[in-house]
Protein backbone atom coordinates (compact mmCIF):
# COMPACT_ATOMS: atom_id res chain seq x y z
CA UNK A 1 0.00 0.00 0.00
CA UNK A 2 2.51 2.55 1.04
CA UNK A 3 5.05 0.96 -2.29
CA UNK A 4 1.68 2.07 -4.34
CA UNK A 5 1.42 5.30 -2.69
CA UNK A 6 4.97 6.61 -3.18
CA UNK A 7 4.65 5.53 -6.96
CA UNK A 8 1.71 7.61 -7.58
CA UNK A 9 3.63 10.53 -5.84
CA UNK A 10 6.74 9.80 -7.76
CA UNK A 11 4.53 9.95 -10.85
CA UNK A 12 2.49 13.05 -9.94
CA UNK A 13 5.95 14.59 -9.28
CA UNK A 14 7.57 13.62 -12.93
CA UNK A 15 4.04 15.30 -14.78
CA UNK A 16 4.81 18.71 -12.46
CA UNK A 17 8.59 18.45 -13.43
CA UNK A 18 7.14 18.25 -16.84
CA UNK A 19 4.43 20.96 -16.82
CA UNK A 20 7.18 23.54 -15.27
CA UNK A 21 8.84 22.68 -18.77
CA UNK A 22 12.55 22.19 -17.50
CA UNK A 23 14.89 25.02 -19.69
CA UNK A 24 18.15 25.64 -19.09
CA UNK A 25 20.48 23.30 -16.49
CA UNK A 26 19.20 21.62 -13.61
CA UNK A 27 19.87 19.68 -11.35
CA UNK A 28 16.73 17.70 -11.23
CA UNK A 29 14.63 16.93 -13.86
CA UNK A 30 12.61 14.45 -16.12
CA UNK A 31 14.93 11.78 -17.95
CA UNK A 32 12.98 9.23 -20.18
CA UNK A 33 14.97 6.19 -19.25
CA UNK A 34 15.12 3.86 -22.14
CA UNK A 35 15.04 6.70 -24.75
CA UNK A 36 18.33 7.32 -26.72
CA UNK A 37 20.29 10.11 -26.77
CA UNK A 38 20.86 11.70 -30.00
CA UNK A 39 24.40 12.60 -28.78
CA UNK A 40 26.34 9.60 -29.99
CA UNK A 41 24.90 9.43 -33.12
CA UNK A 42 25.95 12.53 -33.74
CA UNK A 43 29.54 12.07 -33.00
CA UNK A 44 29.59 9.11 -35.23
CA UNK A 45 27.92 10.88 -37.93
CA UNK A 46 30.48 13.83 -37.40
CA UNK A 47 33.02 11.77 -38.19
CA UNK A 48 31.71 10.98 -41.75
CA UNK A 49 29.57 14.21 -42.49
CA UNK A 50 29.58 17.98 -42.26
CA UNK A 51 27.87 19.37 -39.50
CA UNK A 52 24.61 20.03 -41.23
CA UNK A 53 24.17 16.57 -42.75
CA UNK A 54 25.24 14.46 -39.55
CA UNK A 55 23.00 16.50 -37.79
CA UNK A 56 19.91 14.59 -40.10
CA UNK A 57 21.94 12.03 -40.11
CA UNK A 58 22.24 11.69 -36.74
CA UNK A 59 18.64 12.30 -36.14
CA UNK A 60 17.56 9.19 -38.89
CA UNK A 61 20.01 7.09 -37.12
CA UNK A 62 18.64 7.50 -33.31
CA UNK A 63 15.34 7.36 -34.88
CA UNK A 64 15.77 4.12 -36.54
CA UNK A 65 17.24 2.12 -33.44
CA UNK A 66 14.77 3.89 -31.09
CA UNK A 67 12.40 1.59 -33.21
CA UNK A 68 14.26 -1.44 -32.56
CA UNK A 69 15.19 -0.99 -29.07
CA UNK A 70 11.35 -0.51 -28.56
CA UNK A 71 10.50 -3.58 -30.32
CA UNK A 72 10.39 -6.69 -28.20
CA UNK A 73 11.12 -8.98 -30.57
CA UNK A 74 14.48 -7.73 -30.59
CA UNK A 75 16.76 -8.78 -27.53
CA UNK A 76 20.93 -7.89 -29.37
CA UNK A 77 22.20 -10.03 -25.91
CA UNK A 78 23.29 -13.78 -25.34
CA UNK A 79 23.90 -15.36 -21.98
CA UNK A 80 27.65 -16.43 -21.35
CA UNK A 81 28.41 -18.87 -18.36
CA UNK A 82 31.69 -18.73 -16.80
CA UNK A 83 33.09 -20.59 -13.92
CA UNK A 84 29.00 -21.09 -13.06
CA UNK A 85 28.12 -17.34 -13.21
CA UNK A 86 25.99 -16.07 -15.52
CA UNK A 87 26.36 -12.96 -17.86
CA UNK A 88 24.31 -11.12 -20.29
CA UNK A 89 26.66 -10.08 -23.13
CA UNK A 90 26.68 -8.53 -26.66
CA UNK A 91 25.38 -10.64 -28.97
CA UNK A 92 28.00 -10.06 -31.75
CA UNK A 93 26.49 -12.37 -34.70
CA UNK A 94 23.04 -10.14 -34.11
CA UNK A 95 22.16 -9.10 -37.86
CA UNK A 96 21.16 -5.36 -37.27
CA UNK A 97 24.36 -4.85 -35.06
CA UNK A 98 26.86 -6.67 -37.60
CA UNK A 99 25.11 -4.28 -40.31
CA UNK A 100 25.97 -1.44 -37.75
CA UNK A 101 29.60 -2.28 -37.53
CA UNK A 102 29.85 -2.32 -41.11
CA UNK A 103 28.69 1.08 -41.71
CA UNK A 104 30.07 2.60 -39.44
CA UNK A 105 32.87 1.21 -38.13
CA UNK A 106 34.10 -0.12 -34.68
CA UNK A 107 34.52 3.15 -33.09
CA UNK A 108 31.43 4.45 -33.86
CA UNK A 109 29.95 0.85 -33.13
CA UNK A 110 31.21 0.97 -29.83
CA UNK A 111 29.65 3.66 -28.88
CA UNK A 112 26.17 3.49 -30.48
CA UNK A 113 26.37 -0.24 -28.50
CA UNK A 114 27.15 1.62 -25.81
CA UNK A 115 24.24 3.89 -25.97
CA UNK A 116 21.91 0.70 -26.86
CA UNK A 117 22.74 -1.22 -23.87
CA UNK A 118 22.12 1.61 -21.39
CA UNK A 119 18.89 2.20 -22.49
CA UNK A 120 18.20 -1.43 -22.30
CA UNK A 121 19.17 -1.82 -18.69
CA UNK A 122 17.25 1.39 -17.90
CA UNK A 123 14.20 -0.40 -19.23
CA UNK A 124 15.14 -3.56 -17.33
CA UNK A 125 15.20 -1.13 -14.16
CA UNK A 126 12.15 -0.08 -14.75
CA UNK A 127 10.32 -3.06 -15.17
CA UNK A 128 9.39 -2.47 -19.00
CA UNK A 129 12.02 -4.53 -20.47
CA UNK A 130 8.92 -6.96 -21.84
CA UNK A 131 6.61 -3.82 -23.22
CA UNK A 132 9.48 -1.79 -24.09
CA UNK A 133 7.97 1.79 -23.14
CA UNK A 134 10.02 4.52 -21.91
CA UNK A 135 9.20 5.56 -18.54
CA UNK A 136 8.86 9.37 -16.88
CA UNK A 137 11.99 9.22 -14.09
CA UNK A 138 12.58 12.11 -11.92
CA UNK A 139 16.51 12.32 -12.17
CA UNK A 140 19.47 13.74 -10.37
CA UNK A 141 21.22 14.75 -13.54
CA UNK A 142 24.45 16.74 -10.91
CA UNK A 143 24.61 12.80 -9.05
CA UNK A 144 23.28 10.89 -12.46
CA UNK A 145 21.02 9.23 -10.28
CA UNK A 146 16.90 8.85 -9.82
CA UNK A 147 16.15 11.56 -7.37
CA UNK A 148 14.36 10.99 -4.51
CA UNK A 149 11.05 12.10 -3.70
CA UNK A 150 12.01 14.58 -1.13
CA UNK A 151 15.07 16.11 -3.32
CA UNK A 152 12.56 16.79 -5.84
CA UNK A 153 10.50 18.97 -3.29
CA UNK A 154 13.27 20.54 -1.64
CA UNK A 155 14.36 21.40 -5.35
CA UNK A 156 10.62 22.38 -6.45
CA UNK A 157 10.32 24.67 -3.30
CA UNK A 158 13.55 26.34 -3.47
CA UNK A 159 12.38 26.68 -7.29
CA UNK A 160 9.41 28.68 -6.28
CA UNK A 161 11.02 30.57 -3.16
CA UNK A 162 13.54 31.97 -5.79
CA UNK A 163 10.84 33.32 -8.25
CA UNK A 164 8.16 34.50 -5.41
CA UNK A 165 11.76 36.54 -4.40
CA UNK A 166 12.38 37.43 -8.25
CA UNK A 167 8.49 38.83 -7.98
CA UNK A 168 9.07 40.20 -4.82
CA UNK A 169 11.91 43.00 -6.59
CA UNK A 170 10.74 43.42 -9.88
CA UNK A 171 6.87 44.64 -8.20
CA UNK A 172 8.36 46.92 -5.66
CA UNK A 173 10.47 48.19 -8.44
CA UNK A 174 7.78 49.59 -10.76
Amino acid sequence: MLEKKLQISTLSSSRGFLDMGGVGRQNITVKYMGQLSERPFLLACLRKFLRKEAEAEASRLCKFWQEQLMNPEWYPFKCDTTGGISEETINDDDVKLQELRATWGEESYKALVKALVNSFLELKECGKLSDRTIVAQLWNFKEDRKATLSESVEYVCSKVKSLSNKNVRTSTCG
